[in-house]
């Protein structure tokens, strides 16, 4: 039997349906749907989590008659462990602090709590720019779709010095600035836009963008201390994550747009 087969059949026997195991273990109720509809086994990061919603070990879930437990075990451990270290290299500097919270509406927000970049000059850009080079090369996993995220070479340019991010002014200049600091989690976080793809059409992105453009949606909140120091406020900012389809068939960041600062009140500390 096969692990999506024996996730199903266990949440028949404790009488859980799809959207009670989304709840439970945080995976989108497309992707659970995904499993059964399309036969396939889910990511080895995701098991823990189900096992525990499931209140089954990891040995009665991956164990079958064609495959020992313990190679079975095995993969699964060396799966993790790869996606562990990614996401390690992909946090970057140890000593970011960001968080995520969930609004009264359910909607998450990032949270980036230090303000690492004034965003004001050209010499700040230059900072960003080099600052998000250590991304390059990885991969963060939109979690409501379960879509593949790639950093390549040209982000870090094209974040630091489009011609959106020269037209920014003031408060959302800084906002994108600091954004730099947490582009794995806003990545994370993305939800898609509505519609979600457009065609390219531009000549410049024949080969980079030649299955199109995908639009999410992010919010992020910025600190605002007073005088003295002192932490206020969070100011909550709104933008559009850009997303290009390359011709390798991978999904790259490509930029982050449309920042504006939400009308509503800001989120206190």
């Amino acid at each position: 039997m096969e692990i999506y087969e024996k996730i199903f059949a266990r949440m028949d026997e404790l009488n859980i349906s799809q959207l009670e195991l989304s709840r439970r273990t945080g995976i989108a109720t497309s992707t659970i749907c995904d499993w059964k509809k399309k036969r396939i086994n889910p990511q080895s990061d995701k098991i823990v989590s189900i096992c525990e919603a499931l209140e089954i070990s990891l040995v009665d879930l991956l164990c079958d008659e064609k495959l020992s437990v313990e190679r079975r075990l095995l993969r699964y451990y060396e799966l993790l462990s790869a996606q562990y270290e990614n996401k390690n290299n992909l946090s970057g500097n140890s000593n970011r602090n960001i968080s995520i919270i969930t609004d009264e509406e359910n909607n998450r927000i990032v949270l980036i709590n230090d303000k690492k970049f004034k965003g004001l000059s050209k010499k700040d850009w230059a900072e960003v720019e080099e600052y998000l080079k250590q991304y390059v090369g990885n991969y963060y996993e939109i979690a409501c779709c379960a879509e593949k995220v790639f950093i390549d070479t040209d982000f870090p340019d094209e974040y630091a010095n489009s011609e959106s991010r020269l037209a920014l002014k003031g408060p959302r200049r800084v906002a994108k600035a600091n954004a730099a600091q947490a582009i794995p989690e806003l990545i994370q976080i993305a939800v898609p836009t509505k519609p979600n793809w457009e065609e390219n059409k531009e000549k410049k992105h024949f080969k980079d963008a030649k299955n199109g453009w995908y639009r999410y949606n992010i919010r992020f909140g910025i600190p605002v201390y007073s005088n003295a120091g002192d932490l206020e406020r969070y100011n909550i900012f709104t933008a559009k994550m850009l997303v290009r389809h390359d011709e390798d068939g991978k999904k790259y960041l490509y930029d982050l747009t449309t920042i504006k600062k939400e009308t509503s009140g800001p989120l206190e500390s």
